[in-house]
């Protein structure tokens, strides 16, 4: 009988340690999360407004879903559909400008409605100040960016250190990965 406890105690308790290991790095819990998966990223919102902001702040592509007027009252699955096309051309054109463009797992972004929602996320999953406006986490292989503050070359970084992370065997140093990135962003048009 006091065997078989153990044995329980022995299995269970490594996986409530992992459980405990992924909420870590969890950036928010997920619950509050509307998701929207496209081609090559999932985007995780707050609301459909914070969506329609997100797309709206991204001018780029040459469809006719590339400029929207800001004053234009959209439905929830235009605004969804608006937002799949701009963020996969970024992507699309990422993988071109670096000449990466081997399938990857789909990179999770997660849209903050505002720089004091960006800080607290970094705050619980790093334990310091949030010195930047955006970034990416290999782990997780997510980007968290505030749509007040972003705009698509800025995506498109970070996008970029989630293709450039994943496309080699080995992750390249990360000044290279950045210098990549940089020059992704300067040659996004």
């Amino acid at each position: 009988m006091l065997k078989r406890i153990l044995i329980r105690i022995i299995l269970i308790v490594p996986m409530l340690i992992f459980l405990a290991a992924m909420n870590i790095f969890a950036s928010e819990s997920i619950d509050r999360w509307i998701e929207l998966e496209t081609q090559y990223t999932i985007i995780r919102y707050e609301s459909i407004e914070i969506l329609e902001q997100f797309h709206k702040t991204i001018h780029y592509g040459s469809g006719w879903w590339a400029t929207t007027s800001s004053f234009a009252i959209l439905s929830e699955e235009k605004n969804r559909k608006i937002a799949t096309l701009k963020i996969d051309s970024i992507f699309e054109r990422v993988q071109e400008i670096l000449d990466m463009r081997k399938k990857i797992q789909k990179i999770v972004v997660h849209v903050y409605s505002d720089r004091k929602s960006l800080e607290a996320a970094f705050v619980k999953v790093y334990k310091q100040d949030c010195p930047f406006k955006a970034w990416y986490e290999y782990k997780t292989n997510t980007v968290s960016l505030n749509v007040k503050d972003m705009n698509e070359g800025m995506l498109a970084h970070e996008l970029a250190h989630g293709i450039i992370d994943h496309f080699f065997k080995v992750r390249p140093p990360k000044d290279t990965a950045e210098i990549l990135a940089i020059y992704v962003d300067r040659h996004l048009n």
